[in-house]
């Protein structure tokens, strides 16, 4: 048994024995991310202003470093839904039985920060990059962006399974690391004292960064769980539409940024959000030829969009 296994089983008994009542009829999921970003503010106020214990759901939500780890333990059913869309539509196009069902941004953005003393993506020959893990989307956009910079990711550089992006700020700054790829506003603290923004990933390629995801087989037998799931998010999305000055301040808050970056990161959720949480199919496309140019697949190999996205449950919640 996994050590996630044995966590997930720990915390759903004790969120089974502690509820009393109404909460005794609720329904228990759960949802993984690698880090707190502004694409969970919306989940993050389904949760807090219970809006998915209105669909009779207790979210429980979790955080696992490792995009992989996330990846295996959602094929397995361990897991119930998860936020990182890049890897869920690499695992989609590499056969894995994983459907996104939300967007919350259609746009990652990315930025790749190093070290004071670097000048540029072509400085990081022989350093060390910290990424969420080597065979996520993510160190594959890595891999790009040096490619198109000279470098050879395959021998000029060494890659370090870090986590999520706060964590891969903290390694930034500790020194465990030369470069990072984070997600904005998290660049920003790192500027501040100096670290260098290398380049804007979007430069490079885009593709969506949150939403939700699960398992072909989760969704086939809980399509109410998963329609109910999306109601609660898209009331946290309405929300943060609605509210903007509570929006700010709790973003101000959760990423510890100034008012500033708080306002500015909400510009770029609500501008990035698509309604109902359906983004057009061409975001999704986007992913998906990142990912067989990522895996170096033939057109043949790439399967079909609706192996990736499966609409249906977003379409039934709204």
């Amino acid at each position: 048994m996994t050590q996630l296994r044995i966590a997930l089983i720990a915390l759903l008994s004790i969120a089974t024995f502690s509820q009393s009542g109404f909460a005794q009829s609720m329904k228990t999921v759960t949802m993984v991310r690698t880090t707190g970003s502004i694409g969970m503010v919306p989940l993050e106020f389904g949760v807090n202003r219970g809006f998915f214990k209105k669909q009779g759901l207790d979210v429980q939500l979790l955080t696992v470093r490792q995009s992989d780890v996330i990846i295996a333990a959602t094929v397995a059913n361990e897991l119930n839904f998860m936020d990182i869309i890049p890897t869920a539509i690499l695992a989609s196009v590499r056969g894995l039985p994983i459907r996104t069902i939300a967007v919350v941004l259609k746009r990652a953005p990315y930025v790749l920060i190093g070290q004071p003393n670097l000048r540029s993506a072509a400085e990081l020959k022989g350093k060390k990059i910290g990424v969420s893990s080597v065979g996520g989307m993510s160190a594959y956009l890595v891999r790009e962006i040096l490619a198109r910079n000279g470098l050879n990711p395959d021998r000029d550089v060494t890659f370090l399974a870090i986590g999520g992006t706060s964590a891969r700020s903290a390694a930034l700054f500790g020194g465990t690391i030369d470069a990072a790829l984070v997600v904005a506003p998290d660049n920003y603290p790192l500027e501040r004292k100096g670290y260098r923004r290398l380049l804007l990933a979007s430069d490079y390629v885009n593709y969506p960064l949150s939403g939700v995801a699960a398992s072909a087989d989760f969704l086939a037998k809980n399509k109410a769980v998963a329609v109910s799931f999306l109601k609660g998010l898209m009331e946290g999305a309405k929300f943060a539409r609605e509210n903007k000055s509570d929006s700010v301040a709790f973003i101000k808050d959760y990423l510890k940024v100034p008012d500033d970056e708080a306002e500015k990161s909400y510009d770029f959720l609500i501008k990035e959000m698509p309604q109902d949480l359906i983004s057009e199919d061409a975001v999704i496309r986007a992913g998906i030829d990142f990912a067989k140019s990522a895996l170096k697949l033939s057109p043949e190999a790439v399967p079909d969009i609706s192996r990736v996205r499966d609409w249906s449950f977003a379409e039934a919640a709204r």
